[in-house]
């Protein structure tokens, strides 16, 4: 009886962590759970693609 006691401790201990950390936005970050957004002022745009000329000419 007194083990089981002991064991439910323990069980409720890393519960009780696991909720705590589980709020922390550091913790969500480092474990990739957070949604990361870019940065508007970071994001360059890309040139449309354009296709060459002469794209029917095999090298030789």
């Amino acid at each position: 009886m007194k083990e089981r006691k002991t064991e439910m401790k323990k069980v409720f201990i890393l519960f009780a962590a696991v909720l705590f950390l589980s709020g922390c936005g550091l913790t969500k970050e480092d474990l990739g759970m957070a949604k990361s957004t870019p940065d508007e002022t970071q994001v360059s745009k890309r040139d449309q693609l354009v296709l060459p000329p002469d794209f029917d000419v095999r090298p030789q």
